[in-house]
């Protein structure tokens, strides 16, 4: 899979994302209402909103948002999906490594 990412003739790399910008860029998103999929959640942010949470991913602020906003609503909720589905497996096995280390530390003592 393909570990660079361009947004307007930007390239960035995706294993420099770290784990508070992710719960940055959640914060910058908010609340998404019940949609179907991931294109009716994204599309009803405003562009501005979109390219903040990629600022937030990258750069931890909102540094970069300016440069991102020129280019297309399309191509801010495009690289959201792409950022989604290469972290999608690693949240996935995190997850699961989470679930057997608590089921080992929970066991009762015989």
């Amino acid at each position: 899979m393909n570990e660079t990412i361009i947004i307007n003739g930007c390239s960035f790399n995706l294993k420099a994302i770290k784990i508070k910008n992710f719960v940055l860029a959640g914060e910058c998103l908010g609340d998404f209402t019940n949609k179907e999929n991931a294109d009716e959640m994204l599309a009803e942010k405003d562009k501005k909103t979109l390219c903040d949470a990629i600022s937030f991913l990258f750069a931890g602020d909102s540094s970069l948002s300016d440069t991102l906003c020129e280019g297309t609503k399309d191509d801010a909720i495009e690289a959201l999906k792409q950022i989604a589905l290469y972290y999608q497996s690693l949240f996935k096995r995190a997850s699961l490594m989470a679930k057997s280390v608590s089921l080992i530390a929970a066991k009762p003592k015989i």
